[in-house]
């Protein structure tokens, strides 16, 4: 069976007052804030309250000594705490089953509330903290014991504060954070936004439950990579190093003599025409050229050498960010690490409000610096370098398929999006189109009588082919024609994003459908009728629904239902990425793996959002891709659409 909160999908559960607020106090030995999945950090004290009235309880104790604590939580509804995903982490090293646990985060419920104003984004708004201190600042409420705040904050482990400051630091949060949960669900109720909260809760123990799991890499994969990276930035090396003579590139007038005087490089110039320098020195006493990594990179090249020098620079700058950024990384983890290596989700982070990823600072013997490396976005040609911890298991990833074209045809109730998706078309056949002047019957020939052209063609088109879909215009005449041709393919979704445009131009907010307000105070239109956050309204409502709201609701499905099935030992989720699962699969459950992901990616995603948003996403069927291997990203695909109805259609 699933949990009851899942089973009756009811946000208003949150307004029982049959709740229990908690916070922990941590040895931090390790650092990273004392986060439970570091052994060497542990449990100092805690205090927690039940309900409103209840009186605060502290207690002092290891992980094995908090029975009494998990005995209170098994009689309440949900629990409440400020960043539950650290609480929930030091519960599940307590005994708790996570999967029994709904919780209400005010950091969340905070970040709710604000929108996209708790993130810095393009718009250049100035983020808003979801700490639980600027909660309480906002409010006019009593902020932390300053004194035991700044100890922490500077670096002083708990374990060295006396007993009596960290007990009053704790049992002060329990009932700020207590006082703050009633507060926030009172704003969130009367403004519709409890079902908001309710998800980004509900995906809280699933992401605390990752977190422990970690990424493993596949050491002989990870050597050969990191060799054939290292052989060839050593080649290139030596090839700039004939180019340029050996100079020393730590000298800025080195650099400067090079590119400027001997190579005949261009300097960067200011609208009145001069050129941008630095301070004079001996060498250049009338300023000396400007020679960082930016002004670099956009000198223009116009003769052979210059072109040669640029062409060689560029190709160093990709391969010796690949082994700095990830082959480093992966490399110190196979060697000192056992192959595994943890990082963190972050939930408050991102304007449009899907997850993003930070890489817990590693040390390595083998390198003089810290390194660390994030779950998402990792470089799509290094996800072969992941395997299964367990020998002869299984990598699978589950994802929406084409899921913000999908959500953007709903919202904009587009027949032409509609038929592509039902009818599995090209979607990048408009951008070939138009990017190489082409009409039906020419690329229908281009496809059989060049299917490698057409394959490379295609691949090529890929990146403009959403652009307009997040407001991007283009910069050349073909990438405008392109967003021309897109608007008018697809009208029923420009006209949704304009009529979103107008709402924020004449209210500075928008509503979502599924209650989630962005906020843009800047809003106004410029001299030519654009809005100058086009791109943001255009982007955030469709990015947000796909990313923010059913690939969580996704995740918590895949992950309930398996311990549903009693298969938490054998299908192992360990990691998110926008708009995907990871998991590790035993090899007798693959099937289980695809049943489950089928069921979570689309049916349980139809039910969730009519229950809780009152949205019936019936105008297009959603999607899941299932990809299984010995390695992440490899193995056969399978593709499925399934309708509102149930009806499961394999994709061509």
């Amino acid at each position: 069976m699933l949990p009851s909160f899942l089973e009756n999908l009811d946000p208003t559960i949150y307004l029982s007052d049959n709740y229990l607020t908690v916070d922990f106090e941590t040895d931090t030995s390790h650092g990273d804030y004392g986060s439970a999945v570091h052994p060497e950090n542990g449990i100092l004290m805690g205090s927690w309250k039940l309900g409103e009235h209840g009186e605060i309880k502290s207690h002092w104790g290891n992980e094995f000594e908090w029975q009494c604590l998990l005995d209170d939580i098994s009689r309440v509804d949900f629990v409440v705490a400020h960043n539950a995903k650290y609480e929930l982490m030091w519960l599940k090293r307590c005994g708790l089953i996570l999967q029994d646990v709904l919780v209400f985060d005010t950091k969340l419920g905070e970040y709710v509330l604000l929108g996209n104003r708790a993130a810095s984004d393009e718009d250049g708004m100035r983020p808003l903290s979801t700490s639980l201190d600027m909660c309480c600042r906002r409010r006019g409420w009593e902020i932390k014991d300053p004194v035991v705040d700044s100890m922490i904050h500077h670096g002083i482990n708990p374990v060295r504060i006396p007993r009596p400051w960290l007990q009053g630091r704790c049992e002060q949060d329990v009932d700020t954070t207590e006082r703050l949960f009633r507060d926030q669900r009172d704003r969130l109720q009367s403004t519709g936004r409890l079902g908001v909260i309710y998800t980004r809760c509900l995906l809280t123990p699933v992401l605390s439950d990752m977190e422990f799991q970690g990424m493993c890499l596949d050491p002989e994969r990870v050597d050969e990579e990191y060799t054939k990276y290292t052989q060839e930035l050593a080649t290139l090396q030596m090839e700039m190093d004939k180019i340029t003579g050996g100079i020393n590139w730590r000298s800025p007038n080195q650099v400067a003599e090079l590119l400027y005087d001997k190579m005949g490089f261009q300097e960067l110039r200011n609208r009145a025409g001069e050129p941008l320098r630095n301070k004079a020195n001996k060498a250049y006493p009338n300023g000396a050229p400007k020679t960082d990594q930016d002004t670099l990179a956009k000198l223009k090249a116009s003769t052979p050498e210059q072109r040669e020098f640029v062409k060689v620079r560029k190709v160093i700058g990709k391969v010796g960010s690949a082994l700095s950024k990830n082959l480093e990384f992966f490399q110190g983890v196979c060697k000192e690490h056992g192959g595994v290596f943890k990082a963190v989700f972050n939930q408050t982070k991102t304007a449009t409000h899907r997850l993003s990823s930070s890489g817990i600072p590693t040390m390595f013997e083998m390198f003089e610096k810290l390194k660390t490396v994030q779950f998402q976005n990792l470089p799509r040609i290094f996800k072969r370098l992941f395997k299964a911890k367990k020998k002869g298991w299984k990598i699978g990833e589950a994802d929406g398929s084409q899921l913000e074209f999908r959500v953007a045809a709903h919202q904009g109730r587009c027949d032409k999006a509609k038929d592509i998706i039902v009818h599995n078309k090209d979607v990048h056949a408009l951008t070939m189109m138009v990017k190489h002047n082409l009409d039906d019957a020419a690329l229908e020939a281009l496809k059989i009588e060049s299917p490698k052209k057409f394959k490379d063609w295609r691949t090529g088109s890929k990146s403009w082919t959403f652009q307009p879909l997040y407001g991007g215009e283009g910069k050349t005449k073909k990438q405008k024609d392109y967003a021309k041709a897109f608007r008018a393919a697809y009208p029923g979704v420009t006209s949704t994003q304009q009529a979103w445009a107008r709402e924020v131009g004449n209210t500075k907010m928008l509503v979502t459908e599924w209650g989630l307000r962005y906020y843009w105070p800047i809003a106004k239109y410029r001299r030519d009728g654009t809005l100058n956050v086009k791109n943001s309204v255009y982007n955030y409502p469709v990015q947000a629904l796909a990313t923010a709201e059913i690939i969580p609701i996704a995740a918590v499905y895949v992950w309930h239902r398996i311990y549903e099935r009693g298969l938490q030992e054998k299908i192992i989720p360990v990691n998110t990425v926008h708009d995907s699962v990871i998991s590790e699969i035993h090899p007798d459950h693959v099937g289980d793996w695809e049943e489950i992901s089928i069921q979570a990616f689309t049916r349980d995603v139809y039910t969730y959002l009519e229950a809780v948003y009152g949205i019936k996403f019936d105008f297009v069927p959603l999607g899941v891709g299932l990809t299984v291997g010995d390695h992440w990203t490899e193995g056969e695909e399978k593709g499925y659409n399934v309708y509102y109805d149930g009806h499961l259609e394999q994709a061509a």
